[in-house]
């Protein structure tokens, strides 16, 4: 799998791309090593520059993010997205049966990491933060993509797809608010 080839395939041509990596032997140290990780880095480092070096204009203001402090959040961005795919694959594989797929964690995890793509080509937009907002459009092309891809990696029945898109996105949503609002005192006490 060669890194440019793939982001260039998968969002050019999903249908024929999504044929490819259903046959394609990788590891799941593979997809997250050669790939996932290297875009999720690359999309933090874009964040980073972008916060410490040019900063980003709110209400009348300009703010300028500390270098150290711009830094620790690019850290964390790409800490935590690489953890969300694990869960989001884990869902998928879960509830995949439940919409007549099949159970297969490599595949759940193909299909989450290269969906993923979009969101990734994005960040590289927050290198020039107000152009941020057009990259977190991009992520909604990553739930066609994950859409498209269901019935060719998952066997997900094609008139079941985008129910199953709905499903996984409102479940991992719920998942990730509760999360966020279990462990929002600890964030706004190191804040404050």
């Amino acid at each position: 799998m060669h890194l440019m080839a793939r982001v260039k395939n998968i969002i050019l041509s999903p249908a024929k791309e999504w044929e490819v990596i259903r046959g394609e032997e990788i590891t799941l140290g593979e997809l997250y090593l050669h790939y996932a990780l290297v875009l999720a880095l690359a999309s933090a480092l874009a964040g980073f520059l972008g916060q410490a070096f040019f900063g980003f204009s709110m209400l009348h203001m300009h703010v300028k993010i500390p270098a150290g402090v711009a830094l620790g959040r690019s850290i964390f961005q790409a800490v935590a997205g690489l953890i969300s795919l694990v869960v989001t694959a884990y869902v998928v594989d879960y509830l995949a049966p439940r919409f007549e797929g099949e159970r297969d964690m490599l595949a759940s995890h193909k299909l989450v990491v290269f969906s993923a793509t979009p969101s990734w080509l994005g960040g590289l937009l927050n290198i020039i933060p107000p152009l941020g907002i057009l990259g977190a459009l991009f992520s909604l092309y990553g739930l066609y993509l994950f859409y498209s891809g269901a019935p060719i990696i998952k066997k997900i029945p094609p008139e079941k797809a985008a129910l199953f898109t709905l499903t996984i996105t409102v479940v991992v949503f719920l998942i990730f608010f509760l999360l966020g609002f279990l462990l929002a005192p600890f964030h706004f006490r190191y804040m404050g």
